[in-house]
């Protein structure tokens, strides 16, 4: 269902940390992780703005931004994004894969399923892993 591709290698996401690295060389850089959290967020605010104007192609430019911005975020965690991208999705399948199972055996139809209920099942799940995220 969510399996990984063979051939998928994140090669955009490591030639942006490559880039920024190459960037923040020059020092032109933020002096902590903060400010690059606040640029994550303009940059949603401004997905969302996009979206509420009913601009799709402004709003995919502005995704752009905050994948960008995301990048910079793993780069000061020292964290390989692409890496960081496969096991955050490997996640969302296992879960999604659990929340499957517990439908089947209390016989809830996932496709009829509301949001709210999967949100609650998609809870539970994470509890009884002991997750936070």
């Amino acid at each position: 269902m969510c399996e990984t591709p063979e051939n998928i290698h994140g090669d955009a996401l490591l030639d942006s940390k490559r880039r920024q690295d190459a960037v923040s060389a020059t020092g032109f850089d933020w002096p902590d992780i903060s400010g690059v959290l606040d640029k994550i967020a303009e940059e949603l605010g401004e997905i969302r703005e996009a979206l509420d104007k009913n601009d799709r192609k402004h709003a995919q430019k502005e995704l752009g931004d905050l994948l960008l911005a995301t990048v910079n975020a793993a780069r000061f965690l020292d964290a390989d994004p692409a890496r960081e991208l496969r096991h955050a999705t490997d996640r969302l399948c296992e879960r999604v894969q659990k929340v499957r199972l517990l439908c089947e055996k209390r016989g809830i139809n996932m496709q009829t399923c509301t949001p709210c209920a999967l949100d609650a099942l998609w809870k539970e799940v994470k509890e009884q892993e002991g997750a936070t995220t």
